[in-house]
């Protein structure tokens, strides 16, 4: 499936998490840091969901719950419920993204890279998450460290001179960022 990689603001809005185990805990993980409100529903919550302090509701999932709600993600270990959440999310028109399933996927989570304001999503539209997380440590392992400190100084710089001379000034920037992390 093609996939088209939108960054969406999410900051504030509702995600409904269906499920309390460990692969829901990732999905939450990936999404606190870009200020997303968790309601979190599942029948049990495992301790590395309790350890990120997501307030959880401790009950059977039903469709009143997508009240409110911008997406969904449903990550338990039953299947049959995954598909129903999905199911009442596309009802309503709510994105979901039901875990191990791609075909009730209306988007994916990508690999992330996430350093201040740079974020970098890999994704291989649900083929190969494995692939994507591969190179997601690749390019990890090349991009500089200072990334974060990069970006601020070319938000400085931005608009103080033409485009071109900007574009050429932030690349040079990088590729020595890069060669001093390369030596290390």
């Amino acid at each position: 499936m093609n996939c088209f990689p939108f960054m969406i603001p999410v900051e504030g809005k509702r995600c409904l998490l269906v499920g309390g185990g460990r692969v829901a805990a990732r999905k939450v993980e990936k999404l606190l840091p870009f200020g997303v409100e968790i309601v979190l529903c599942a029948r049990q919550v495992c301790p590395e969901l309790t350890a990120l302090g997501v307030d959880a509701q401790e009950k059977e999932y039903s469709a009143d719950l997508l009240e409110g709600i911008c997406f969904a993600v449903a990550a338990t270990d039953d299947p049959a419920l995954n598909a129903r959440v999905a199911a009442d999310c596309r009802q309503k028109g709510i994105p979901v993204n039901s875990v191990d399933d791609k075909d009730n996927c209306d988007f994916y989570f990508p690999a992330l890279i996430h350093q201040g304001p740079v974020t970098i999503g890999i994704t291989t539209g649900g083929v190969s998450p494995a692939l994507a997380g591969a190179l997601r440590e690749y390019l990890e392992s090349v991009l500089p460290e200072n990334l974060e400190e990069l970006t601020q100084k070319a938000g400085v710089l931005r608009g103080t001179m033409p485009s071109k001379e900007y574009a050429k000034q932030v690349k040079q920037w990088l590729k020595q960022s890069v060669a001093e992390k390369e030596k290390g």
